[in-house]
């Protein structure tokens, strides 16, 4: 049954991509110790399907300093599939639930995977604790 105060309805959550890239077990070892001065980087992008159905993907990106000379690279690309329910939304108001509305509701979730992820992949002590106003990114990217 679908909530009448909704705008949107999710379809499906899942992992989409992920991409390790560890040169060899030293820029393991170094990245395993210095892994809190990596950066992390979210993008968004969305794409269209039919019957309003749309894909948010949100890449999780960490990126080693410029001074670390042994770097691992990795991305993390989860995918919400979701459905307008609200034909009525203009297109603003479908820009703002795709970049800030969805994201934000499912942020834990996606700090949960991403976490999760980095742990079985050996990185034991990996916690993603960053957390991410998407109503501050919008507003610096569109503002009004």
């Amino acid at each position: 049954m679908t909530d009448l105060n909704k705008d949107y309805e999710i379809v499906a959550k899942y992992i989409k991509d992920i991409s390790f890239e560890i040169p060899d077990p030293d820029c393991f070892i170094d990245a395993a110790q210095n892994l809190g001065t990596y950066a992390t980087k979210l993008d968004l992008s969305s794409k269209p399907f039919k019957n309003n159905l749309i894909e948010l993907n949100c890449k999780f990106i960490l990126e080693a300093p410029e001074s670390t000379k042994k770097k691992i690279h990795t991305e993390v690309c989860l995918a919400i599939v979701f459905k307008i329910i609200n034909t009525k939304l203009t297109t603003d108001e479908v820009k703002k639930l795709i970049l800030v509305k969805l994201p934000t509701e499912n942020f834990s979730f996606m700090k949960e995977m991403v976490t999760t992820i980095f742990q079985k992949s050996g990185f034991k002590e990996f916690s993603f604790t960053k957390e991410v106003n998407f109503e501050e990114l919008y507003n610096q990217q569109f503002p009004s």
